[in-house]
C-alpha cells in the first residue's frame, strides 16, 4: 500500500502530539511520586549520541531526588489511580519502562530540553557545553535554552520565560 506524503506528514504531527501528551503524563506521574521533582535528566550514550539513558530526577535547585545508577533502583509507589491507569501494562516504578517511553517519544521526533546550569552538578558528564537533556516536570523548572527544539520540543511544564535581556536569559 502506498502512502501519500501528506498522509505521512499528518501521521508525524499526530505522533508528535501524542508524545507531548505522554510527556505530560510522565511529568504528572513523577511529580506525584516525588512532589519536589522538576527535571527528569537524560544522558546521551557515549558511543551513540542518538541513544538516551535515564540519569536522575532532580528538584528545581538541582538536588538529586532519584539517581538511576544502579539502574535497578525502583521509583516510589504511585497511588493516583488515573495516572496508574494511563500507564497501561507498563509500571511507572520501573526505570526500564520509563526509559522505554522516553526513547519512544524521541523516536517520533520529540526533542528534550537541555538541563539548565542551575540544575547541573560538577560531577555531571560532559566537559564542553550542555550534554545532559531533561524533561521539565514542573512549572518551576526552566529549560537550559528557551528557544531549543521549536515545535518538536516536549515541554509539558516550565517556569515563565524571563524577559529578554534578563541576566542569564538572553
Amino acid at each position: 500500500m502506498r502512502t501519500t506524503v501528506d498522509h505521512f506528514t499528518t501521521a508525524e504531527k499526530v505522533a508528535l502530539g501524542q508524545a507531548r501528551g505522554l510527556a505530560r503524563t510522565i511529568a504528572d506521574t513523577l511529580t506525584t511520586m516525588l512532589p519536589s521533582a522538576a527535571y527528569l535528566v537524560l544522558e546521551r550514550d557515549e558511543d551513540d549520541p542518538d541513544v538516551l539513558w535515564l540519569h536522575s530526577i532532580r528538584d528545581v535547585t538541582g538536588g538529586i531526588l532519584c539517581d538511576f545508577e544502579p539502574a535497578s533502583a525502583a521509583l516510589p509507589g504511585l497511588t493516583n489511580a488515573d495516572l496508574r491507569q494511563a500507564w497501561g501494562e507498563l509500571d511507572p516504578q520501573l526505570p526500564g519502562d520509563l526509559l522505554d517511553l522516553v526513547r519512544r517519544m524521541g523516536d517520533v521526533g520529540g526533542c528534550f530540553d537541555f538541563l539548565p546550569d542551575s540544575a547541573e552538578h560538577e560531577d555531571d558528564p560532559g566537559d564542553s557545553g550542555p550534554s545532559l537533556l531533561c524533561l521539565l516536570l514542573s512549572d518551576q523548572a526552566e529549560p537550559g535554552l528557551w528557544d531549543w527544539g521549536g515545535e518538536t520540543i516536549l515541554r509539558p511544564y516550565s517556569a515563565p520565560r524571563p524577559p529578554t535581556g534578563a541576566p542569564g536569559h538572553d
